[in-house]
């Protein structure tokens, strides 16, 4: 029979009772601040590689976002193209014209037609006018070759057509920018030759006054 370690069992015995971690003469539960430690580890590991994966999707999901939106901008650009081969006229006709009176006249373009009403002013100042919509510019400018300032009274009511451009909105804002701009540089050059014509006058004028003082 072996010998007994007498101080193991003793320290067993304690261990049991008070606890096995030791420090100094004190004794208490072994905590579990260790496992709970490699339990947190486990966890933050699985959370990077949990936030790994989701930053990936969501990279990928930006990708395919602007992907979709660069698709979305192409296709706009290529209506806006559409659209830009559309040219419109537009011109007045009598108060109660139909529109099968306007197709007849411009039966050979075969133009999209819209009648519409402006009013100015009062109720009695109305005005209408036909809204031509042509499939290229060649014949829009054809039509107004043949028929602008023809005579249509029979059929639109007016001994004069006028066919004029029927701007959109931004074409309008840059129309009147150029015109604005053009109006504000003959002011300038009317008011240089205004400036050069004073100028002259006044030195013909003291030329004669001191031609006259020497005779």
């Amino acid at each position: 029979m072996g010998k007994r370690d007498l101080q193991k069992e003793k320290q067993l015995e304690l261990a049991t009772i008070w606890g096995s971690e030791v420090q100094g003469d004190a004794r208490f539960p072994k905590r579990r601040g260790a496992s709970q430690k490699k339990g947190v580890g486990l966890m933050a590991d699985s959370g990077d590689a949990d936030s790994d994966a989701l930053s990936e999707v969501g990279s990928d999901a930006r990708s395919i976002t602007s992907k979709h939106s660069d698709t979305a901008t192409k296709e706009r650009r290529k209506a806006a193209k559409k659209k830009r081969t559309c040219y419109r006229l537009h011109c007045f006709v009598e108060p109660g014209t139909e529109l099968n009176a306007v197709r007849t006249v411009f039966e050979a373009y075969e133009p999209k037609i819209e009648i519409r009403t402006a009013q100015k002013g009062n109720l009695l100042n109305k005005s209408q006018f036909a809204v031509l919509t042509f499939r290229n510019k060649a014949m829009a400018l054809h039509a107004v070759k043949t028929l602008d300032g023809t005579n249509q009274r029979d059929m639109l009511g007016v001994t004069n057509l006028k066919l004029n451009l029927m701007l959109t909105r931004q074409q309008s804002k840059i129309a009147r920018k150029k015109l604005s701009r053009k109006i504000r540089h003959e002011k300038q050059q009317n008011q240089l030759m205004e400036d050069q014509e004073d100028m002259a006058f006044i030195r013909n004028f003291l030329k004669q006054q001191s031609s006259a003082k020497s005779k």
